[in-house]
């Protein structure tokens, strides 16, 4: 079986930035299996998969790469990042700043 790609990006302008949990693009329509999560704003965030904990923590400029070690032997049972309907979220460390945080995610079909 086949493993059709497919594409999804998430964008947050830093301006909008408060402490609490809001919603970082939509939920994801299908299951992630690679995602490169860029901060190209001048302040902390923190991404969360619940809304309520703290799961990643960039610093400005940072950039994290999320791939997907599979530990199957075919892409009928790969592993994943992120699964289908995970609402990412986002909030500042410290307060609100100038620039990007952007999510692109690599999903299936």
């Amino acid at each position: 079986m086949a493993l059709f790609a497919g594409f999804e990006l998430k964008e947050f302008n830093a301006a909008s930035l408060t402490g609490s949990f809001q919603n970082f693009g939509t939920a994801l329509a299908n299951p992630c299996y690679d995602a490169v999560i860029s901060n190209e704003s001048d302040v902390g965030v923190y991404i969360s998969i619940d809304g309520i904990n703290n799961i990643i923590r960039l610093s400005p400029g940072q950039i994290l790469d999320l791939k997907n070690y599979s530990r199957h032997f075919d892409n009928t049972k790969a592993a994943y990042v992120f699964k289908k309907g995970v609402q990412l979220s986002i909030k500042q460390v410290t307060a609100a700043g100038t620039g990007a945080i952007i999510a692109n995610i690599l999903t299936t079909r």
